[in-house]
């Protein structure tokens, strides 16, 4: 009998929460939750929040980073749009035709989704920030329930601090509600939470952006110095001199025009005053403000897209087209990685409880895969496979799956056999 409960129970269909539990609202509602100005100790105190759970500064500081920082946005948006620019197909978790249908329902849902492209970039923020949250609309009618929307919720809005047990971390966000220090719990089934490391503290500390927070800091202090230093000494100093034969309005009529000559570039004055312009010597110390500039720049790329010569070739470095090419190789790992975890997210956030709700639960599930390869690609890479196959090589379907960017179905870790072999 309990036997029976439990089969049942498994096979029991659950039932979605329709509507927002986050209402949607314009980005100019959280203007409130704008960071504090910062200095080395107030993002000594931000990231000290973010590692004790409470997060939500510290996700407005990186936002305020990437839309500030233009390196950095510019750098963050080349990775984010390597991985929304692929193609992307639902894989069935078999052969047959029940989970051939079951694979065709869930991609077709997963097309008709609006603003797929804003979302894959919203969720593709947790690179840069440790974590990212999406709500799945649901609409329940005519015997099916489908999601209609994944909305984006701002990582600033949420917490990982435990109010009934200090001790730990929360493994799954709450919301921050303003009504509710504590936060209100969320059904896990309703949102996608995308993360590219396990457990809480580790997600935490995985933002890209944490680490960089520093050099954002030091380059706001370098640009501030640099600005003012141009403002002293970009412009040349402005001597006027007079005879002592120059009455009180001549020497009035020349301290105006040195005033004004900035602006007006003209002056009329007397035979009896002169104008000089004195350049300053230390003018070229300018540079020093550029190479540090520059030098954290550089760290934000090698931060995030592991290299730096696909962003920037400095005037002396020979061979930069080659050796940016081969770190481009390296970008291609990162490429991958972040691929295979959208894919995983998607699969166990979105696809999972799609298929739960309308077919129940599975021992096995279709999944989201990204295609990595260009066009033509495959085909190349797949004559050289079946090469290697026709002259005797174990090659697993994994590894040619993830080489040639073909989904392939069935036992990923059985090698492949030529056509009619055995």
């Amino acid at each position: 009998m309990k036997a029976t409960m439990e089969k049942a129970a498994m096979t029991r269909k659950p039932v979605p929460r329709k509507g927002e539990i986050i209402p949607t609202r314009p980005l100019t509602f959280y203007a409130g939750l704008a960071p504090r100005a910062l200095t080395p100790g107030s993002l000594t105190a931000v990231l000290n929040g973010l590692d004790a759970g409470d997060v939500a500064e510290a996700m407005a500081l990186f936002d305020e980073m990437g839309e500030k920082d233009l390196h950095l946005g510019a750098v963050s948006q080349t990775r984010a749009l390597a991985v929304i620019s692929k193609d992307r197909d639902v894989a069935p978790a078999s052969s047959s035709a029940g989970d051939e249908k079951i694979a065709a329902f869930v991609r077709e849902v997963f097309e008709n989704l609006p603003r797929k492209q804003s979302l894959l970039a919203s969720l593709m923020s947790a690179f840069s920030h440790g974590f990212s949250m999406a709500e799945m609309i649901w609409d329940v009618s005519g015997g099916q329930a489908v999601v209609t929307e994944i909305a984006p919720r701002p990582q600033k809005l949420f917490t990982f601090v435990d109010y009934e047990d200090p001790a730990r971390l929360l493994d799954f966000p709450n919301y921050l509600d303003p009504h509710n220090r504590a936060g209100i719990k969320l059904p896990r089934d309703k949102f996608i939470f995308h993360k590219t490391a396990h457990g809480p503290g580790d997600v935490l500390k995985s933002g890209l952006y944490r680490g960089i927070a520093w050099y954002y800091l030091f380059t706001n202090y370098t640009v501030k110095d640099w600005l003012s230093f141009m403002d002293i000494y970009g412009i040349p100093l402005r001597l006027g001199k007079y005879r002592p034969t120059a009455d009180e309005q001549a020497r009035s009529t020349l301290k105006d025009a040195v005033a004004n000559l900035g602006s007006d570039a003209a002056a009329v004055i007397s035979d009896d005053t002169t104008i000089e312009f004195i350049q300053s010597a230390v003018s070229g110390n300018s540079a020093l403000y550029m190479d540090a500039v520059e030098f954290f720049n550089r760290l934000k790329s090698k931060r995030v897209l592991g290299q730096t010569l696909t962003t920037e070739v400095s005037g002396g470095s020979g061979g930069a087209y080659a050796l940016g090419k081969v770190h481009d190789l390296v970008r291609q790992d990162i490429l991958a990685f972040d691929c295979k975890a959208l894919d995983e997210t998607l699969t166990h956030d979105f696809v999972r409880p799609l298929v739960d709700v309308n077919f129940g639960p599975r021992a096995r599930y279709p999944r989201v895969v990204t295609r990595l390869t260009r066009a033509g690609e495959s085909e190349e890479k797949l004559a050289q496979l079946k090469t290697l196959i026709e002259l005797g090589a174990q090659v697993p379907a994994r590894v040619a799956a993830e080489i040639t960017g073909v989904p392939l179905i069935g036992d990923m870790d059985s090698p492949l056999s030529p056509k009619g072999g055995n």
